[in-house]
C-alpha cells in the first residue's frame, strides 16, 4: 500500500513568500531535494532551484533565508499529546524546554498523570505540550484512545484557536467499561453519534476506533502463536474473536475504521482475520495494526499488507522493552519490532512513540529503528529487522501522513500540499548515524504559520 499520492501544481499568484535553505529534503520521489520552495496561503505552490522557484512569483516577492535544512512537518502517529501536556504542567517550570520534558517524563515512566483533572487544565495542557512538541519538528499527532473528556479538551482548544498541532483523535469507548459493557453497546453508541472516520477538518478530525485485542508484553500478556513458556498460556486475549469480528464487520461497513492494539502474533492474526471477512475496501478507513511487534508470522504480515492495513509501530516500545524481553523469551525476543518484514511485504508503517510514557523524542527513535540498540544493553535486537534512515524518516513523514487521512496534503513539500515543515540544523539522513540525536531544530511551521522558533523559547 503506497504511502503518497501525486499532487497537481497551484497556479502562482500575488501573496506568495519564498523560502531558500541550505537544503530542502523533499520526501516527494520526483524531486527528492530542492533549494526553495514558495508558500500562498498556507500551502507550497513551488518547490525546485532557487531559481525555478524564483521565476513563479512576481518580481519583488518576499525572500527568506533560512540557515539549515528543511524537511516535512513531522507527524507522531501514536501520542496520548493531551495526556503529554497534563503531565508536563505537572513536572515542568515556565521556563522548561523540550530537554526537561524529555528528562522528566523519563523519570516520570510510571506515572500516568491526574486521572481526573479540571476540564481547563485540559486546555492548558495542550497550550503547554505543543510548543515543546513543535520543538522536536512536529507538525502533527495520532492520539490513539481519546475518550470522551480528551475529545472535548481538543475540540475547546481548536475553538479558541489554540490547537496549533493538526490532530487525528481515535475515539476510545473503553470496552469492558460499565458504560461500554460488551460490543453492542459499542455499536450502539457509534451509531448513535452519525460520525465516522474521516470527520473533522485540517487541524481536528477523527481517526479509526481504538479497540484492544491483547495485553502488554513484559506484563506477558501479548496473545503468541506458541505459549511463553514450558506451560499452556499464550498470552491475554482481551476481546473474543467472534465479539471482535463482529464489530470490526459493523465499523467497516459504517464508515469506522479500527485501530487494534495487538502486540503478539496470535493477536495480529486475528485483527487480519476479521479484517479480510468483514470484505470491506479498508484503504480509506485506516485500518491499523498497534505495535505488533512480537513473533509474527511472515505471512500474516503478507496478508496485513495486502488489504492495506497500517503497521502502527514504535521504536520507543522496543527500546524500552527491549532488555526484559530477553530476559523472559531469550532468542524469540530477537526480532522483536520486525520493520524490516513490515516493509519489505509492502505495508505502509507508520512509527509513533506511545508517549509521554515511552521515549518520543523522534531523533532517538529514527536511530533506534537504524541500530536495534534497546536500553541497557551494548548488543543489538537481531539487524534483521534494521532499516536505513531514509526509510525511518519516511515512516515519521509520508508514513505517518498515510495514517493521519493527510497523504494527499501532507509528509511530503511539494506544491498543493500544507506548508508544514521544520528547519533543521543538517539532514538526519546525510549525518553519520552517532550524530542523528544531536540534530536541532529551529523553526517549525504549520500551515505556513510559525508555531515554534528556537529564539523565542530560550
Amino acid at each position: 500500500m503506497p504511502c503518497t499520492e501525486p499532487a497537481s501544481s497551484s497556479p502562482i499568484v500575488d501573496g506568495a513568500t519564498v523560502y531558500h535553505a541550505r537544503g530542502v529534503v523533499t520526501l516527494d520521489p520526483v524531486m527528492p531535494y530542492a533549494e526553495a520552495f514558495a508558500v500562498r496561503d498556507g500551502r507550497l505552490v513551488a518547490v525546485g532551484a532557487l531559481a525555478d522557484v524564483v521565476a513563479t512569483v512576481p518580481a519583488g516577492t518576499a525572500t527568506q533565508e533560512l540557515d539549515g535544512i528543511v524537511l516535512p512537518g513531522l507527524i507522531d502517529a501514536h501520542l496520548h499529546m493531551q495526556r503529554a501536556g497534563l503531565k508536563a504542567l505537572d513536572y515542568l517550570s515556565a521556563d522548561d524546554d523540550v530537554e526537561a520534558f524529555i528528562v522528566a517524563m523519563r523519570d516520570s515512566f510510571d506515572d500516568d498523570g491526574p486521572e481526573h483533572p479540571p476540564f481547563a487544565d485540559r486546555v492548558r495542557a495542550l497550550e503547554r505540550v505543543q510548543p515543546l512538541l513543535h520543538s522536536l519538528g512536529f507538525t502533527g499527532v495520532i492520539d490513539p484512545a481519546v475518550t470522551p473528556e480528551e475529545m472535548r479538551g481538543y475540540r475547546a482548544a481548536h475553538a479558541r484557536g489554540l490547537l496549533t498541532m493538526r490532530t487525528l483523535a481515535m475515539p476510545y469507548l473503553e470496552l469492558g467499561s460499565a458504560a461500554v459493557p460488551d460490543v453492542d453497546a459499542a455499536i450502539a453508541r457509534l451509531d448513535g453519534v452519525g460520525l465516522g472516520t474521516g470527520f473533522g477538518d485540517e487541524m481536528l478530525r477523527l481517526g479509526p476506533i481504538k479497540v484492544y485485542a491483547d495485553g502488554e508484553a513484559l506484563a506477558g500478556q501479548a496473545l503468541l502463536e506458541q505459549p511463553w513458556d514450558d506451560g499452556e498460556y499464550h498470552g491475554l486475549q482481551r476481546i473474543g474473536t467472534a465479539d471482535y469480528e463482529r464489530l470490526v464487520a459493523w465499523c467497516a461497513t459504517h464508515g469506522w475504521g479500527v485501530g487494534s492494539h495487538a502486540v503478539g502474533g496470535a493477536a495480529v492474526r486475528m485483527v487480519v482475520g476479521a479484517a479480510e471477512r468483514a470484505g470491506a475496501d479498508l484503504s480509506d478507513l485506516r485500518f491499523q495494526v498497534i505495535h505488533g511487534y512480537l513473533e509474527l508470522s511472515a505471512e500474516t504480515i503478507r496478508r496485513a499488507a495486502e488489504i492495506g492495513i497500517i503497521a502502527s509501530v514504535q521504536p520507543s516500545i522496543i527500546w524500552h522493552n527491549g532488555a526484559g524481553l530477553r530476559r523472559r523469551l531469550g532468542e524469540r525476543a530477537e526480532t522483536a519490532n520486525p520493520v524490516r518484514s513490515w516493509l519489505d511485504a509492502g505495508a505502509c508503517v507508520a512509527f509513533g512513540s506511545d508517549g509521554p510514557y515511552f521515549a518520543f523524542d523522534p531523533r532517538h527513535l529514527m536511530w533506534q529503528a537504524v541500530t536495534r540498540r534497546v536500553a541497557g544493553e551494548a548488543r543489538p535486537l537481531a539487524v534483521s529487522e534494521a532499516i536505513d534512515m531514509d526509510e525511518a524518516l519516511a515512516a515519521y513523514t509520508t508514513g505517518a501522513a498515510h495514517a493521519a487521512l493527510a497523504e494527499r496534503e501532507r509528509g511530503a513539500l511539494r506544491p498543493g500540499y500544507r506548508a508544514d515543515w521544520a528547519l533543521w540544523s543538517a539532514d538526519p539522513t546525510a549525518v553519520p548515524l552517532d550524530q542523528v540525536r544531536d540534530l536541532t531544530v529551529s523553526r517549525t511551521e504549520v500551515g505556513g504559520r510559525t508555531v515554534y522558533r528556537k529564539d523565542d523559547h530560550r
